[in-house]
């Protein structure tokens, strides 16, 4: 899947200055994580005296609107596909720590939103102190990160405009780096610029 790059509106000097529109985006993602066995291999660095897992998955979730959802939120229920989420995990084990990026295509009804999807694998931010005990910062079968995109075809208020926001999911852990089902969150904004 080609996907543009797509510059994010995150910078200082853009929030400071320009006129824009923020509309909440609030959804459950429920759905599947698929090995590609091919590209699953790892790899050692002698000289660091190091391993380490690299993997490749498809990620395609069903995508709803959840409680704090705009109105202009609720358009994006659809279907998100990532079909090159790569991922390099320490010591050679998919269940370590690690890291992750794909391209994604957002799809919902007349919409189409296209981006980028980075973040940590298995570890956990949201552990004591400051936040309620509900991870431990090793924790496993964990994707937590930050989305960014932009949507290509759709209503004319909406065309252009940016998807921004954070995401944490739930797979089944594993050696290989993980499969089977997901379920998550992910809370952000739609960002358009105003006229």
């Amino acid at each position: 899947m080609a996907v543009t790059r797509v510059a994010c509106p995150d910078d200082p000097r853009h929030i400071l200055s320009d006129l824009m529109c923020l509309y909440a985006v609030s959804k459950d993602l429920e759905g599947k994580l698929s090995p590609e066995p091919e590209h699953t291999a790892v790899e050692e660095c002698e000289r660091r005296r190091c391993k380490t897992l690299k993997t490749l998955h498809t990620l395609a979730l069903e995508v709803t609107s959840a409680a704090c959802d705009s109105e202009e939120g609720k358009t994006l229920d659809g279907r998100l596909l990532c079909r090159d989420l790569a991922s390099a995990f320490a010591d050679g084990d998919g269940n370590s720590r690690g890291f992750h990026a794909g391209n994604f295509q957002w799809r919902a009804p007349g919409i189409v939103a296209t981006g980028t999807l980075s973040g940590i694998t298995n570890a956990g931010v949201h552990r004591p102190r400051p936040f309620k005990e509900c991870q431990q910062c090793d924790e496993r079968g964990v994707m937590e990160g930050r989305l960014c995109g932009q949507i290509r075809r759709g209503p004319r208020e909406l065309l252009g405009c940016n998807i921004i926001g954070i995401y944490l999911m739930r797979f089944d852990a594993n050696r290989e780096g993980g499969a089977g089902a997901v379920q998550g969150t992910f809370e952000g904004v739609i960002v358009c610029p105003c006229g």
